[in-house]
């Protein structure tokens, strides 16, 4: 940036790009959180079901570490309960196997918290069915006590079979049918999974804009408290700079050649064009102010 924005102005940046150039990225995708053991590990059950769903353009498969793993080992600001309470708001569904000690700690934690245990579905090994388990008595009760949530009992050996596979598939993909019509999710900038596609062009439009600003156009747009905020910009320039879509300088985030040319093949050239006038305008001259109402 190169004159500082107002706070006002801030506030009309964000309510532009809100309106007139934000669209959700999901808004014809299922997001689904994928849980299990090591995803590098094709060996895993919830590898191999990774594998089946790539099969399937409608989904969007997404893993919990990726996304709360750095925030949770920062400050210890963000609590467990508030990141789950989060993901519950934000994915379409969860597919949990239980097949590792991580994913024993997620299937416990998940299942004690009611949003999220309803968007729950649990691939459980069938060997283990009638085990008188911890597991079975209490995280798997909780979830079939949902009503929404289900637990399947599967031999994990399908998974390895090209027919049984898919016949696993088309039962989890019923149930998350199901899961999705009950409990939609916001497909909007106050869902974490979105805000990638409103803070991307905010960063091609303020160039080497700094996460203090970033937070605030977050907050602008969707009223949420700061932290929150900061969770959702701090998740989405981690995703955005793993794409190589944006670059962070001494100054600030930039986006990428690549970015750019994402940017303008994704969103509205001419509301990016008036909005990226509006604010050269603002910077370039000693009395202008951003305001939405020009560009609208």
């Amino acid at each position: 940036m190169q004159k500082n924005l107002r706070d006002n102005e801030m506030a009309e940046i964000a309510k532009i790009v809100k309106e007139t150039i934000f669209i959700p990225r999901n808004q014809k995708k299922v997001t689904v959180f994928l849980c299990g053991a090591d995803i590098k590990d094709e060996s895993t059950s919830r590898s191999k079901m990774a594998a089946v769903f790539s099969d399937y353009p409608r989904y969007e498969i997404l893993y919990p570490e990726d996304l709360f793993d750095d925030l949770l080992a920062g400050q210890g600001q963000h609590s467990l309960l508030k990141l789950e309470n989060i993901l519950a708001d934000s994915v379409d569904a969860i597919v949990l196997f239980p097949e590792s000690p991580g994913s024993f700690a997620e299937l416990g934690a998940f299942s004690n918290n009611e949003n999220l245990a309803r968007k729950m579905i649990v691939l459980s090994n069938k060997k283990y069915k009638s085990n008188k388990s911890f597991i079975n008595y209490g995280p798997n009760r909780l979830i079939r006590l949902s009503k929404t949530g289900k637990v399947i009992n599967i031999s994990y050996d399908d998974l390895d079979d090209s027919v049984e596979k898919h016949k696993i598939y088309r039962k989890v993909n019923d149930y998350i049918s199901k899961i999705k019509k009950t409990h939609p999710v916001k497909a909007d900038v106050t869902n974490i999974l979105e805000v990638e596609n409103f803070i991307l062009p905010c960063i091609y439009l303020i160039d080497e804009v700094n996460n203090i600003a970033l937070y605030q156009l977050i907050e602008c747009a969707t009223s949420h408290d700061k932290v929150l905020c900061e969770i959702a910009t701090k998740s989405s320039l981690g995703r955005l700079t793993a794409q190589r879509l944006i670059m962070r300088t001494p100054l600030g985030y930039r986006v990428t050649t690549s970015g750019a040319e994402y940017v303008r093949n994704t969103f509205k050239a001419q509301c990016l064009d008036k909005a990226r006038i509006e604010l050269l305008n603002s910077q370039n001259r000693r009395n202008a102010r951003v305001k939405y109402d020009r560009v609208k």
